[in-house]
């Protein structure tokens, strides 16, 4: 009888297959889920903490305003809400009056300011070399100035006896002191022109130090002027930063009140100045409240224009 020689492949094979085992987990890293949990924790973390303070100073303060403007009240302790706060403002012909002046010399004043700003802007940017910095310094410096104390050094310019009408009658110009100086819209507009200079100034000469110097020599080899250059080369490239300038100047111009009271006399006085008056003398704070709520509501929208426009330059309109 031969004996048979089977391998164990074939035994096995002969045998059919394995019967199927239960499944092995494969295992996790230890700490993943708790490092992803931290890794989502930990912005929210971060992000607490000044949502609270945008909630508790810009957020809750805004919603008091809204409902004071939206209240009214009588001596009597009757109160509740009503539109009349905002149908007087909107109906009385002082207050678009005022309104007018408040947009001409918030308009006039940032004109000037753009006029000193672009070319002092140009000259930080391309022109001042090794000065560049002390001269950005001291303009930022200059800013640090109490509002206050600069308002009062106008008037010691400006005023009747100032070093202006000094200046002028010691040299023959003039006679008597021009009394045209202060106390007018004149001098508001030289006063807020003045105070916001350094806001309009930075966010141009930021824009313009992204912009090569070499695309204004490309122009002028193609023939293009200084004032061509600048409207189709220079100014589409910083208009960003002029509508920057625009937010953070012309609409704090509007709600100014320091300067109208201390230099603007009768023919200066703005609605910022309306505002204070109702608060503070008047005692009327739902109608001061009504005020502030409009002017808040033009500023949104002035800021969601320029918002707008500027989108045109990156072509994502």
């Amino acid at each position: 009888m031969e004996a048979s020689s089977v391998t164990p492949g074939a035994s096995a094979a002969a045998a059919g297959p394995a019967p199927p085992g239960p499944q092995v987990p494969v295992p996790t890293v230890a700490g993943e889920r708790p490092g992803r949990i931290r890794r989502i924790i930990r912005p929210l973390a971060f992000m607490s903490l000044p949502t609270a303070v945008l909630v508790m100073l810009f957020l809750v303060p805004m919603g008091i305003l809204a409902i004071y403007s939206f209240q009214y009240g009588d001596l009597t302790g009757k109160s509740g809400f009503t539109l009349s706060n905002f149908s007087d403002i909107m109906t009385d012909p002082l207050y678009r009056d005022i309104a007018w002046t408040t947009f001409q010399i918030a308009t006039i004043a940032m004109i000037a300011q753009l006029i000193v700003g672009l070319p002092l802007a140009y000259v930080l940017a391309y022109k001042a070399g090794r000065f560049e910095l002390p001269l950005l310094l001291a303009l930022v410096l200059a800013d640090e100035l109490n509002p206050m104390v600069r308002i009062y050094a106008w008037r010691m310019l400006l005023g009747r006896e100032g070093l202006i009408n000094e200046a002028l009658t010691s040299i023959g110009l003039i006679d008597a002191p021009i009394d045209a100086l202060l106390f007018n819209k004149f001098s508001v507009i030289v006063v807020l022109s003045t105070s916001y200079l350094t806001y309009t100034v930075i966010p141009i000469y930021a824009s313009m130090k992204a912009v090569d110097s070499g695309l204004f020599e490309a122009a002028r080899d193609m023939g293009a002027g200084w004032f061509t250059t600048f409207r189709r080369v220079l100014l589409p490239l910083i208009a960003p930063g002029i509508f920057i300038a625009l937010l953070l100047v012309y609409v704090p111009l509007f709600t100014d009140f320091a300067a109208p009271t201390l230099v603007g006399g009768t023919t200066g006085y703005m609605l910022g100045n309306v505002v204070a008056d109702l608060v503070l003398e008047n005692g009327n704070l739902n109608a001061g409240a009504a005020m502030s709520f409009l002017m808040l509501t033009a500023a949104a929208l002035f800021s969601l224009a320029a918002y707008q426009l500027s989108k045109i330059r990156q072509g994502t309109g």
